[in-house]
């Protein structure tokens, strides 16, 4: 399981949307209307959804979601 340390990415134009992210995380994804592609809504999912967001990066069939490691706070980037 991740943790708080880390956030969630997304590559929107590898995205096949198929909606499984939105169905298995839907505080941390929702799809485009038009397009039906990938929405990121949370960044930094809280502790309880990311055994949700780990289920949606593996079942995304266009492997669209990545993890790394969140920047400290007040780090320039």
């Amino acid at each position: 399981m991740r943790d708080s340390s880390m956030q969630v990415g997304v590559d929107v134009n590898r995205c096949v949307a198929s909606g499984m992210c939105a169905l298995l995380a839907p505080g941390v994804f929702d799809q485009e209307e038009r397009t039906g592609q990938v929405v990121l809504l949370e960044e930094h999912p809280p502790t309880e959804d990311w055994e949700a967001v780990e289920e949606a990066e593996r079942s995304c069939p266009g492997q669209v979601i990545r993890f790394r490691e969140a920047a400290a706070r007040g780090e320039s980037r």
